[in-house]
């Protein structure tokens, strides 16, 4: 097994268990669902603390609704879904580099509120919102994405950042009550 440290892993043994297409590259063995739940007040309590320490940070960005949050998490996902499933998304990695509108697929608010679990009048609202905003726009094919650089603000740098650490102590602690390995 390897453990996780300031994000690199460290080999402990390592096996050679991937499908083909992830050959190569490490991949998180999760405990089961017993094993999880006997030690599962760990992740809770580190899951917990992520949030707390990342949505605040976020949520600014939306007028402190954490609906619209949502929203434009569930959007941003799916305007790139295709895009990050292929090999070109190799120059688009670094959220320094926009993705041309070409390259993004538009979501509607009904696939918004299937993906969220929201109603679809609120999605279609806080879009509307959003929209006001200039954080989403209304595309020309239908639909709605994220406005180009919405996401490329230095404040939204440091929360992603921050989500990063945040998530990384929540898989460190993980790693440390062995709910998760790395083959």
């Amino acid at each position: 097994m390897e453990r996780l440290h300031d994000g690199k892993a460290q080999s402990r043994s390592s096996a050679e268990t991937a499908s083909p297409a992830r050959r190569g590259k490490r991949r998180l063995k999760i405990a089961s669902q017993p094993e999880f739940r006997e030690k599962s007040r760990v992740f809770l309590y580190e899951l917990s603390e992520c949030f707390c320490k990342v949505l605040p940070t976020y949520s600014q960005h939306v007028q402190n609704d954490l609906a619209k949050l949502l929203i434009v998490h569930a959007l941003g996902a799916s305007n790139i879904q295709r895009l990050m499933a292929t090999t070109q998304r190799e120059p688009y990695v670094s959220i320094d580099v926009r993705i041309p509108a070409e390259l993004q697929v538009p979501s509607n608010a009904l696939s918004i509120a299937d993906s969220t679990g929201l109603p679809r009048e609120t999605v279609r609202r806080k879009l509307k919102e959003l929209v006001t905003s200039g954080m989403v726009m209304e595309d020309k094919r239908g639909g709605y994405r994220l406005k180009p650089g919405a996401i490329q603000t230095e404040e939204l740098q440091a929360a992603f950042y921050a989500s990063f650490k945040a998530m990384m102590a929540v898989m460190e602690a993980c790693v440390d009550a062995n709910l998760v390995e790395v083959e």
